[in-house]
């Protein structure tokens, strides 16, 4: 995907985040002015450098929002733009941290948020505040599955304030993926509080212009072609995808087969399998959503030292869930973590957060129909509550793409990564069908 508008200071930043960058002799000066070049020059990206001050942000940002807002709303030949600012500092080497405001009606964000963690293989953080309507977690959306199985690892986190709650994200982000609904100005402090990460900036030109109702089914259009055009070879998880990148969860490589297991012994991955351990205050849930015959092996400990003290192994079979009871006395003596209900803006949610007990490795062993060890491997489970491993890592984890251990960030550079999956060119596939049905509508 080509950018312009942009210096060539920046070309090498953009192209780490899998934008391939072009310069420009008159590179945009304003949001609105990144926001007309792409337009004009057919583009769902563009580019804009913020300057040496990144602090003027703070004073002018909330003015140069809202006249991006008010240019996003005279759109008529294009639904998304996508405007990235790249870094005005040495970049941090953190996550991808997503944001998903109240205001906003589509989920753009997740999408572009996908695209770059893919492209840098980051894991990705999102602070949701729209409840299920903008979650990629506790959604059955076709295209959000596929964009979770697209990335390392991808966590969200609920807070009605996304923009303040990104303060207290730790590692700070090295990439910030945030929406400009018409009316929200609140970007304009994130700008300024992290000239030392790339921001990238969403605006939905139908939100701007026609109102929430029609971008909302314009919204669903891209989502749904997502899902339709997202297939195996998007994600790699075919059994001659390339190598895959490193995960995030790839911290220790222990016990790898000398040779590559037998995988034409297991039944093909779907975009949507996932493998899920999840910590509550009473049990341990382990749910196997794949077609596959597994084998889980679960140490606990203490969030203090980090150390197995004990240690649960069940086998679980494909679409099944089940609760192991936290009855080992090396465990039980620890706090557990406590049940908290959260509220969002469209629904409950219980999450369970505190406490002393913690999950420390998850071993997962891939099974044929004999119970025979196909492939296995042992995660470390750095969140200790929450566990997953989703299509792309199992794919790699069977041999069927080549998984290495990931290397702290930041993330390799571009030279030493293996394709990643494409998903800003499924982005644009599904964007050029909206902008279809959009053309037809004003006929």
């Amino acid at each position: 995907m080509s950018v312009g508008g942009l210096r060539r200071t920046g070309a090498e930043r953009l192209d780490s985040l899998g934008v391939h960058a072009r310069t420009t002799d008159s590179p945009a000066e304003t949001v609105a002015e990144a926001i007309a070049m792409a337009i004009d020059d057919d583009m769902v990206v563009a580019a804009l450098d913020r300057g040496e001050e990144p602090l003027r942000w703070r004073a002018d940002g909330p003015a140069a929002l809202e006249a991006a807002t008010e240019a996003s709303a005279a759109v008529r030949s294009q639904a998304v733009t996508v405007v990235v600012l790249p870094a005005a500092l040495e970049p941090v080497p953190g996550p991808v941290a997503v944001l998903t405001p109240a205001g906003a009606v589509s989920s753009y964000e997740l999408a572009v948020g996908a695209a770059v963690a893919a492209a840098t293989a980051r894991r990705v953080e999102h602070v949701n505040g729209r409840g299920t309507a903008g979650s990629a977690v506790h959604s059955g959306v076709a295209a959000r599955t596929g964009l979770r199985a697209a990335v390392t690892d991808w966590n969200e986190r609920p807070a009605p304030r996304p923009e303040r709650a990104l303060r207290d994200l730790s590692p700070r982000p090295g990439v910030v993926v945030m929406p400009v609904p018409p009316g929200a100005v609140d970007g304009a402090a994130v700008i300024a509080d992290h000239p030392d990460a790339d921001i990238v900036l969403v605006f939905d030109h139908v939100h701007a212009r026609d109102g929430a109702a029609i971008a909302a089914q314009v919204a669903s259009i891209v989502e749904l072609s997502i899902g339709v055009g997202m297939d195996d070879a998007d994600i790699g998880t075919r059994s001659d995808a390339a190598p895959a990148a490193s995960t995030n969860h790839d911290l220790t490589q222990r016990d790898r087969p000398a040779e590559e297991p037998h995988t034409d012994v297991l039944p093909p991955f779907r975009a949507s399998d996932v493998v899920h351990v999840r910590l509550t205050d009473t049990s341990l849930e382990l749910t196997n959503r794949t077609r596959q015959r597994i084998r889980l092996t679960v140490g606990l400990g203490a969030a203090a030292d980090g150390q197995v003290r004990a240690v649960f192994e069940a086998a679980v079979e494909p679409e099944q869930s089940r609760a192991e009871p936290l009855t080992h006395p090396a465990v039980a003596e620890l706090a557990a973590p406590r049940a908290v209900l959260r509220h969002w803006s469209h629904g409950d949610a219980e999450v369970f957060e505190g406490g002393e007990r913690r999950v420390v490795t998850v071993g997962l062993a891939l099974l044929d129909s004999d119970d025979t060890v196909v492939a296995d491997h042992v995660f470390d489970a750095p969140n200790g509550l929450d566990f997953s491993v989703t299509a792309r890592g199992l794919a790699a984890l069977a041999g069927r793409s080549a998984a290495t251990p990931a290397l702290p960030e930041p993330a390799p550079s571009r030279s030493q990564l293996a394709p990643p999956p494409d998903v800003w060119a499924a982005f644009a596939r599904a964007v050029a069908v909206a902008v279809g049905v959009l053309a037809g509508r004003d006929r």
